[in-house]
């Protein structure tokens, strides 16, 4: 038995079917439009408007607009836009050089992105706040925010995320002279950049292991453990 072929749809009604497809689009999107409060689309458009203000290098206007959507989005419950806009008003800071006031939108954006579950977007923000306490000269703070963003990358497999997070640990351990433990992060962070074929990384790192040791020899090492749980 010879199967039955299907009648070929003519070119009129493909054409049909797509504009059928294209008018269903535009009544979701005005359908989606509707349960948006005038105000909330309203806020998109400042945030958009922020946007190209910034990229015109007009950060106080962008900074203007990015606040009154933070508060429109906050006040409607659209707290994945909240963070976008937190974190952007925190980029205007840190831009600006006003190293103290970037601190708190940031990790109001992280604070946000930990509650609805988005780590890629809390490794984002703790990396950030690492610059902050940098910049501010205060790298023993930047440690739990180092932690948690190595954390994520080992959650995710990002090597990359994971050997800078490495690097940053081994930086302030540095600082504090618990070279034993600065060392431990220093070689494993060496160690998945050639790993992953990054080899000035490497290399960068790999002089960094040898100070230590020569310090750790000479006895200015101070060989006391510590992990994430340490100030």
């Amino acid at each position: 038995m010879s199967e039955e072929k299907k009648p070929e749809t003519k070119p009129e009604e493909k054409g049909l079917e797509k504009k059928e497809s294209e008018e269903k689009k535009a009544e979701d999107k005005k359908a989606a439009e509707k349960e948006i409060p005038p105000e909330v689309l309203e806020a998109y458009k400042r945030y958009r408007e922020a946007e190209i203000m910034w990229a015109q290098g007009r950060s106080l206007d962008a900074l203007a607009n990015y606040q009154h959507a933070l508060e429109v989005f906050q006040k409607h419950g659209f707290f994945r836009e909240a963070a976008n806009a937190v974190e952007k008003i925190g980029d205007i800071y840190f831009a600006r050089g006003n190293f103290d006031k970037a601190l708190k939108p940031y990790k109001m954006a992280l604070d946000i992105c930990e509650e609805f579950g988005d780590e890629i977007g809390a490794a984002v923000m703790a990396e950030k706040i690492v610059f902050v306490y940098q910049k501010l000269e205060q790298p023993e703070k930047a440690i739990p925010y180092l932690y948690r963003s190595l954390e994520i990358a080992e959650k995710f497999g990002d090597a990359h995320r994971a050997a800078r997070s490495l690097v940053g640990i081994g930086d302030v351990r540095k600082y504090q002279g618990r070279y034993d433990v600065a060392l431990d992060a220093y070689e494993l962070a060496a160690k998945i950049y050639r790993g992953l074929g990054s080899r000035e990384q490497a290399e960068m790192v790999e002089k960094a292991i040898a100070s230590l040791r020569e310090k750790l020899h000479s006895g200015e090492g101070s060989p006391q453990g510590g992990g994430e749980g340490d100030s």
